[in-house]
């Protein structure tokens, strides 16, 4: 019956073998781009070592046609790996790709009720034949994602920091041209008038904001980075409209 032990674990064992099908052929073709070329046995380890467990299995009746062949239904639960809470914070739509779009969240784990697979004597009479049915599919898949965004969680958020630096540090460039721009269109007797008040704001901008040569530091914190240029953009732009007379 599906509920022997080692029917379960049969089931159980489609499930990872499945999985760590499509890490090795995804490794293949983007160990940098998925996998930021992390040794490919870290997210094999660690797709194994997330626990799965099979609850309220209940075997259908056999097939007219294979009298071998047996339905089950399962609730399948996999357990989420500690690390994986910290990207979820940082990246909500992480819980998406955990669950599949099915799955639900349920006390530190991804379950699924109702999962259907068959499962078949082999000639044998030894070893047990898993075949799913289509939505099967997504457990294999979510325990493959959850191994890789576990082990490649802090890569996945240094990357996603990179790129909101880039932004910001884009738009605040290009302002502060365009405040350069401004200055150097003023007539002399301006820029001379203005000199100390404007040595005045650039001094308060990084008091107030923080220095610049910070926000291109990887030694600081992404956020703080991010902040300086957000706060410099909005204090460029301020100074931009005080002095083309926009205010």
């Amino acid at each position: 019956k599906c509920g022997n032990d080692n029917a379960v674990t049969a089931a159980k064992e489609w499930i990872y073998n499945e999985a760590l099908g499509r890490l090795q052929q995804d490794y293949i073709k983007e160990p940098s781009t998925l996998f930021f070329d992390i040794p490919q046995t870290q997210y094999e380890q660690q797709l194994r070592a997330i626990p799965v467990q099979f609850s309220d299995v209940i075997t259908q009746n056999p097939q007219a046609e294979n009298a071998n062949l047996r339905t089950c239904s399962a609730t399948v639960a996999m357990g989420i790996p500690q690390p994986l809470f910290k990207l979820m914070k940082d990246l909500p739509n992480t819980l998406f790709y955990i669950s599949q779009g099915d799955g639900q969240v349920i006390n530190n784990t991804v379950t699924w009720k109702q999962v259907n697979y068959n499962i078949q004597l082999a000639d044998n009479n030894k070893d047990i034949v898993v075949t799913p049915v289509p939505k099967t599919d997504k457990l294999a898949r979510s325990i493959y994602v959850m191994a890789r965004m576990t082990v490649s969680g802090d890569s996945i958020i240094k990357k996603k920091n990179n790129s909101l630096i880039e932004i910001a540090a884009k738009k605040f460039e290009s302002r502060d041209r365009e405040l350069n721009q401004v200055w150097k269109s003023l007539p002399a007797s301006a820029r001379t008038a203005l000199k100390q008040e404007q040595r005045v704001w650039v001094t308060k901008k990084e008091q107030q904001c923080g220095k610049l040569s910070d926000a291109k530091s990887e030694a600081i914190p992404a956020e703080k980075r991010i902040s300086i240029y957000k706060c410099q953009l909005e204090m460029t732009i301020a100074r931009t409209a005080y002095l083309d007379g926009s205010e």
